[in-house]
C-alpha cells in the first residue's frame, strides 16, 4: 500500500500543478474562451478539491508490480512504456499525422483513438519525462520563442521516445515499429524509428492544445502535439502517406505503445 500511496501523491502533485495552472482538461471539447481567471475560488482550493477527489476515487490503479492503469492508459514504470488502444484510420491519402484523437484532424491521419492527450501527458509525467513540464506546471510553453508554423523547420525541444503497435489476428500477434506503417515519399523509405521526440504540447489562454486538438502524434512539426518527427521531411506536409503493405486489418484493435529511451543529454 506505501507503494501505492506514493503513486497517488505523484499523481496529485500532478493535477495540483494543473490546476494551479488553471489548465482546462477534460473529455469534451474545449470552450470557445479562456477560463475565466477572475473566478472566485484559488488555485489553491481547486488544487484540494482535485486532491480530496482522487483520494475518494483514485484515476490510478495498480494491476501489477510497478503497471499502472489511468482510464484506459498503462503506465508500466520498469520499461518506461505508455499505451493505450486506438484503431486504423485512414490508409490513403497524404498524411499530416501518425496519430489523433476522434475529435482531431482524422482527415489526414493513419490512427486514431478514443484515449484523451491529457491522460498520456500524465502518465508520460508518472514515468518523470520533463518535456512539456514546465507548460503543465503553467510556466512558458515548450519552446516558449513566438509562433512555430505548422510545419516549421524549427525542431522543438523534448525526450527522445520510440513508438511502437501491436495487434492480434486469429490468435496471432504482430508487432511493428510505428515507423514502419508510415512512407516518406521524398526518402522512397518508411521513416526511421529513431526520430520521434515527446514534446509535451503547448498550452496557450489556460488550455491544454493536445487536449483542445486532439493531437497526440504528428509527422510534420505541430507544436500542440504530444509526440513529433524530428527527422527528415518534419517541415514538409506534403510527402507522408501510410504503408499500405504494413498496415492492420481495418477495424482490428491496436495498442501503441510510447517507450521513454534513455537520456542522452539533447
Amino acid at each position: 500500500m506505501r507503494g501505492m500511496a506514493t503513486e497517488y501523491s505523484s499523481i496529485s502533485k500532478v493535477a495540483l500543478a494543473l490546476a494551479a495552472g488553471s489548465l482546462v482538461l477534460c473529455g469534451q471539447p474545449p470552450p470557445l474562451h479562456p477560463p475565466d481567471t477572475n473566478a472566485p475560488a484559488s488555485a489553491r482550493d481547486a488544487g484540494a478539491e482535485v486532491d480530496r477527489a482522487m483520494k475518494t476515487n483514485p484515476p490510478i490503479r495498480e494491476i501489477s508490480p510497478g503497471v499502472l492503469e489511468l482510464g484506459d492508459v498503462r503506465i508500466d514504470k520498469e520499461h518506461r512504456t505508455v499505451s493505450f488502444p486506438a484503431r486504423l484510420n485512414l490508409d490513403q491519402g497524404p498524411m499530416e499525422y501518425f496519430l489523433v484523437t476522434s475529435r482531431g484532424k482524422t482527415h489526414e491521419s493513419i490512427l486514431k483513438t478514443d484515449t484523451e492527450p491529457f491522460r498520456i501527458h500524465l502518465a508520460m509525467l508518472l514515468l518523470d519525462t520533463n518535456a512539456g513540464a514546465a507548460a503543465a506546471a503553467g510556466g512558458p510553453p515548450v519552446s516558449a520563442g513566438g509562433f512555430i508554423s505548422h510545419p516549421s523547420k524549427e525542431r522543438l525541444p523534448g525526450e527522445e521516445v520510440s513508438i511502437e503497435l501491436s495487434w492480434n489476428v486469429n490468435g496471432r500477434e504482430t508487432r511493428k515499429a510505428a515507423g514502419e506503417l508510415i512512407f516518406n515519399t521524398e526518402q522512397k523509405s518508411v521513416m526511421r524509428a529513431e526520430d520521434w521526440v515527446y514534446t509535451g504540447s503547448r498550452v496557450a489562454g489556460g488550455l491544454f492544445l493536445a487536449e483542445m486538438d486532439g493531437s497526440i502524434v504528428s509527422l510534420v512539426t505541430d507544436p500542440a502535439a504530444l509526440v513529433n518527427n524530428e527527422g527528415p521531411g518534419h517541415d514538409n506536409d506534403t510527402i507522408w502517406l501510410a504503408n499500405t503493405n504494413s498496415l492492420p486489418p481495418t477495424n482490428t484493435a491496436v495498442e501503441v505503445s510510447i517507450k521513454l529511451k534513455p537520456k542522452t543529454g539533447r
